[in-house]
């Protein structure tokens, strides 16, 4: 079974596109992400970055 880890994608300065930059890192590595944030605006740069739909990433909608 492939380890599972929750990110919050709206924290840190370089938001949204560092903590997806890192979930689309993981989950090439086998690794489920629960990438936790606003769903639009990470559905934005998951599409961005080229990974919209990513089997290894599950967006955990968190609004506030």
């Amino acid at each position: 079974m492939a380890p599972v880890v929750a990110l919050d994608g709206m924290g840190g300065d370089n938001a949204p596109a560092a903590p997806v930059t890192g979930a689309i890192t993981a989950a090439r590595d086998g690794v489920q992400v629960l990438l936790v944030g606003d769903r639009a605006t990470l559905e934005r740069e998951l599409a961005h970055q080229d990974a919209a739909g990513h089997s290894g990433i599950e967006i955990v909608h968190a609004p506030d």
